[in-house]
């Protein structure tokens, strides 16, 4: 693939996730092993059994809130405005901008967590309008609901699906086709198909594929608990692919790429996105036929489960292996988007960052790299991604100085 002839190429990459804000300080966390899960922080509930969270930093959350337009954050949840702080990373990265009008974009959205406006945004609703001994103050709640529009029918917009595709496109002045997505590895893979579909058609000549979500409510966490995708045990670190996982940590957080035709773009090294493959069963994924230098992929925190899934994965014959689950937890809305980013930050710098804290690997089946960073010889990398509902999606990436 090196002369890139009508392949999809990753022009520009932004995200803000428990690991860090921004591509660079996200690849500084992953090589120095310092994970982003922290004790679950929360003003409006917390728990014991559930005692961990891959949490955004609220001085983070606040400098993105700042970065979105002032009319538009009455209509952003915490989420979506992560979102939009990662979106205009990647197009900064890229060097593109939609404003100026000589690019024909396309943007692709992927909205986890989107149950809010949640209990507790009524319980902090409500908190803020408490009268002391009085009960609630019922003139500041009227104000709230009424002047500020905390309850008002746009309140509705934020639990749709369309929520995180509106508020960018208002906030870039974004013009041409928009597809929004639900959440999970299922929505990633469909944001971009349809994007690399678009790019490849000539209908669009730059696409913006934006993925946010939390999963930070008390019920949210308590049926991620039931379902058995988070521990409950207490633990404080998500350990996949190690005998001394106790299942996985949940997490926050957005991912963005802007994707480009590679003909169209200036000389010099890049990532393309070669085949999208996608099976309802992992066992049945279709895996790339040859041997790959890198695998970027998940795991469970389970260990009789990552067994199994080592098993399987070892089918791509990697030469290298890592996770950078253990630093964000699991992502609701951006696992496939934060994994490719991974992928692409390696393959640029041709380094393989370490799975943070893993000391016991549940097999000897996949190649992991531990402890420090490995330099290696990178030009192809595939990344395979497994949510809760079993749905796997397989990337392959490839490495090219095209001069």
């Amino acid at each position: 693939m090196g002369a890139f002839t009508q392949t999809i190429a990753i022009a520009g990459a932004g995200c803000v996730l428990p690991g860090g804000a921004g591509v660079e300080d996200f690849w500084n966390s992953l090589c120095a092993g310092r994970s982003g899960i922290v004790p679950l922080q929360s003003s409006l509930f917390h728990g014991n059994r559930v005692a961990a969270f891959g949490q955004i930093p609220e001085e983070v959350r606040q400098a993105c809130r700042q970065d979105v337009p002032r009319n538009l954050q009455r209509y952003c949840t915490p989420a979506v405005v992560l979102g939009v702080a990662a979106a205009r990373q990647a197009l900064q990265e890229a060097g593109v901008d939609p404003r100026q009008g000589h690019l024909r974009f396309g943007l692709y959205c992927c909205q986890g967590g989107y149950t809010h406006p949640s209990l507790d945004a009524y319980a902090e609703l409500l908190q803020e309008c408490r009268g002391g001994d009085d009960g609630l103050d019922l003139r500041q709640l009227s104000a709230r609901v009424l002047e500020t529009r905390a309850l008002d029918p746009f309140l509705v917009l934020k639990s749709l699906s369309n929520g995180l595709s509106g508020v960018v496109s208002l906030a870039f002045d974004l013009e041409g086709e928009c597809n929004a997505y639900m959440q999970g590895v299922a929505g990633n893979q469909a944001a971009l198909r349809e994007a690399c579909a678009a790019l490849r058609s000539g209908r669009i000549d730059a696409a913006l594929v934006v993925a946010a979500g939390s999963e930070l409510d008390a019920l949210a966490l308590a049926e991620l608990a039931r379902a058995g995708i988070i521990g409950t045990n207490g633990a404080r670190a998500f350990r996949p692919f190690d005998l001394d996982g106790e299942g996985g940590v949940a997490g926050e957080g957005a991912a963005a790429l802007l994707l480009r035709r590679s003909e169209d773009m200036a000389a010099g090294p890049r990532v393309a996105i070669g085949t999208i493959a996608a099976q309802a069963e992992l066992a049945a994924l279709e895996l790339p036929g040859e041997p790959v230098d890198l695998l970027v992929c998940h795991g469970t925190g389970v260990p009789a489960v990552d067994r199994r899934l080592s098993a399987v994965l070892a089918r791509s014959r990697p030469r290298h292996a890592t996770c950078a689950q253990p630093v964000t937890g699991l992502l609701s809305a951006a696992p496939g988007l934060a994994d490719l980013i991974v992928a692409r930050s390696s393959l640029l710098r041709q380094c393989v960052p370490p799975v943070a804290g893993l000391e016991r690997p549940v097999s000897a089946d996949l190649p992991f790299v531990t402890g420090a960073p490995q330099a290696a010889r990178l030009r192809s990398c595939a990344v395979v991604g497994r949510d809760d509902n079993g749905f796997g999606a397989c990337y392959r990436l490839d490495y090219a100085d095209a001069r």
